[in-house]
């Protein structure tokens, strides 16, 4: 009988195996999963080259499958390539890229396409990026762009061809084969929403940047649309680009321009309107700065603040671009995606303050002479005086203010809280307290707080002064306790406590217009 041999040195090297394959799975595991840029669909014709752009994570390679299908690099240009200078392997380093891709006529036949797939590799791993295909003979495709005097001229497929920011720029397209465009960039925009043509028909199409998507139009984008056949034997494509809005346009959103005032403290910013009566009517209330969202080419953009005064009876600037003038009163302060907020400081006098934002082109033809042909005046030729230029006002002011002492139209509470007097049975008005605190003021949005004692009465009535719709919420800490609140006329609310005496918490009472806060109640536990 033979025996099995085991002996512990064979133990030994069989730990030490499992070790290592066990060492090896782990270092498997600690790869990163790396995320691949989305393939693309390439195509051109013999001796044509081709962009192609991608962004990549980490270093990479690419590599091409077929000996057709090459790469120029600054070491091999086109000119070297067609003496047999081609590079099928190219590497580089992470970040957006754009490698350029020869097709020759090796191994071409007729009336058939020819497919090859350039790889990308990064950390180990690879995926295919795009397929080439080769047109085949036979077939044209023409593109058109308006040239001197509307007339049409050829795209050549090298040149490419631009999409407008606010307008369609129109083409034209002609082919001896059915077609319709594909792979188009997801920033592009086509006039019609799709291109498809018949054999030898003339199309005309338009493209631009996709609307309300500042994080496409704010910057330059590069890519390719393709014209394909029904078949999928020709694929022509096309280099696409878009340059960016005007470097002198801009957007912004938020709050109007006009009839801004500003408290003292510089901690409260109110726009009102003209009333009905006359009087001022408060629209809209911030606490410690007013925020906007600015859309320029970039995200590069620059305030010039100006301060408007008095002297000897005439309207006179100071402006920022002038160190000297120290308007250093008013801020700016940038965040991502083109948010900024403004701000200003305390004062003890009374002032008057416009604050513009300008793309860095405008900015810096402005800030050069602001007094010049481009700069921030004209001249009103009624009172032949320097002022504020209109179209600058329309398009790039944010906020036009006055600071000054406003405690006197807030020393009115803006509501009145009453309860019935039971041994009278008359309205007995109670006193309020106005709150200070900032933590409950920048809560609400609003310095219209004002504070009653719960133990006067467990009914109270309470009248807000509002003009026109309002609502109302009542929470005490978390609980929503609006279902004690009843609505006893257009005017007037009353709410019970006797079902939740004695007050766990302060209740707050908030009423709302246009679903902003305008005035809050806290009645004290």
């Amino acid at each position: 009988m033979k025996k099995n041999k085991f002996t512990l040195g064979w133990f030994f090297i069989s730990l030490l195996m499992a070790f290592a394959v066990t060492a090896c799975d782990d270092e498997d595991d600690n790869v990163a999963t790396v995320t691949f840029p989305e393939k693309q669909t390439i195509g051109g014709a013999a001796s044509e080259t081709k962009s192609l752009t991608f962004d990549a994570v980490a270093d990479w390679t690419l590599t091409s499958s077929s000996t057709w299908c090459y790469f120029i690099t600054e070491g091999t240009p086109a000119a070297k390539a067609t003496e047999g200078v081609k590079e099928y392997s190219i590497s580089g380093k992470a970040g957006k890229q754009t490698v350029t891709i020869g097709i020759s006529d090796e191994g071409q036949d007729y009336d058939n396409t020819t497919v090859a797939s350039i790889t990308i590799s990064m950390n180990g791993q690879e995926a295919v990026l795009a397929e080439v295909t080769r047109n085949a003979a036979g077939r044209t495709f023409k593109l058109y762009k308006k040239g001197a005097g509307d007339e049409w001229v050829e795209v050549s497929e090298k040149e490419g061809i631009e999409a407008g920011y606010n307008d369609f720029i129109t083409y034209k397209a002609v082919a001896n084969f059915r077609f319709a465009a594909t792979n188009r960039p997801e920033w592009l925009s086509i006039e019609g929403g799709s291109i498809v043509g018949s054999a030898n028909q003339e199309v005309e199409f338009g493209i631009k940047v996709v609307e309300n998507r500042p994080d496409f139009s704010k910057y330059v984008q590069a890519g390719n649309i393709n014209f394909q056949d029904e078949e999928g034997k020709q694929v022509y494509t096309y280099a696409v680009n878009y340059k960016g809005m005007d470097p002198e346009k801009m957007n912004y959103e938020g709050p109007g321009q006009w009839n801004w005032t500003v408290s003292m403290d510089g901690k409260t910013y109110s726009q009102t309107s003209s009333g009905i009566s006359g009087s001022e009517e408060t629209n809209n209330e911030y606490r410690k700065f007013v925020e906007y969202t600015i859309t320029a080419l970039n995200d590069e953009f620059e305030a010039i603040f100006v301060e408007e005064y008095q002297e000897y009876g005439m309207t006179m600037y100071r402006l920022s671009v002038y160190p000297e003038d120290n308007v250093n009163w008013m801020h700016m302060t940038k965040y991502d995606n083109g948010k900024v907020r403004i701000t200003v400081d305390e004062s003890s006098e009374e002032r008057t303050g416009y604050v513009f934002v300008f793309p860095k082109a405008l900015y810096e033809k402005i800030a050069e002479d602001p007094f010049g042909d481009n700069g921030l005046f004209e001249m009103n030729q009624e009172t032949f005086t320097q002022e504020l230029k209109y179209a600058y006002t329309e398009n790039y002011l944010l906020m036009n203010f006055v600071q000054k002492n406003t405690s006197s139209s807030s020393d009115v509470a803006p509501l009145a809280v009453t309860y019935v007097d039971m041994m009278t049975g008359q309205r007995t008005e109670i006193e309020l307290t106005k709150v200070e605190e900032e933590g409950i003021i920048s809560d609400y949005g609003t310095d219209k707080i004002y504070s009653v004692p719960s133990n006067i009465n467990n009914s109270l009535y309470i009248k807000p002064t509002l003009d026109g719709e309002w609502d109302f919420a009542a929470w005490m800490g978390d609980t929503d306790v609006t279902h004690l609140v009843e609505k006893t006329s257009n005017t007037e609310i009353n709410i019970w406590l006797g079902d939740i005496e004695p007050l766990g918490q302060d209740i707050h009472v908030c009423f709302r217009q246009n679903y902003q806060n305008k005035i809050v109640l806290v009645i004290k536990k």
